[in-house]
């Protein structure tokens, strides 16, 4: 048995033991779940980054501002894909944001009415984040509309960031591959 499910084994029955009622039965110990167990894998990852908007963030009618809903919702789904991003290992090896970019810590939203997926990369020197991490995607479209990307969407560009689609991946479905 490894070692941290040894020690959560312990504590789950010393937590039981702790329950006992007045006859001196004790509680029956619980068992540890897949789940509680996952505390490990998420240790081995850098605290997700801070998302924000970048300077030349397109927002004519400032309806996708960082204390927007829409802004919150885009967080909301960030955190849970970055959560299930670590619990999976995808992170394990790798931060999603270096430590050599100028804002270490900090995700750049940028808007691109006419990509068709999310996408996670460093910005060229020539952009307004030069050198930073930008999550790219067409948060407000040519028509106006403000549209913010799913949790798998999201984890999906993380996956791609990271780790990559080898070879396989990328001739038979395009996995990573943006247009």
């Amino acid at each position: 048995m490894n070692r941290c499910l040894c020690a959560a084994l312990a504590i789950a029955l010393t937590l039981a033991a702790c329950g006992k009622s007045g006859d001196k039965a004790a509680a029956p110990a619980a068992t540890p779940s897949p789940v509680a167990m996952t505390p490990a894998k998420l240790a081995t990852c850098a605290h997700a980054p801070t998302l924000d908007e970048s300077q030349d963030f397109s927002d004519p009618r400032d309806e996708f501002t960082v204390d927007s809903p829409s802004f919150a919702r885009l967080e909301a789904n960030f955190a849970a894909a970055y959560k299930k991003a670590c619990a999976r290992g995808i992170l394990a090896k790798a931060p999603l944001v270096p430590n050599d970019v100028p804002h270490a810590g900090k995700l750049f939203a940028i808007t691109a009415p006419d990509s068709n997926v999310v996408s996670i990369y460093r910005a060229s020197d020539d952009s307004d984040t030069p050198g930073d991490m930008v999550l790219e995607y067409y948060f407000i479209t040519a028509d106006g509309k403000l549209h913010v990307p799913s949790e798998a969407d999201l984890s999906e560009a993380i996956y791609c960031a990271v780790h990559g689609a080898n070879d396989e991946e990328q001739a038979a479905s395009g996995r990573c591959l943006v247009d």
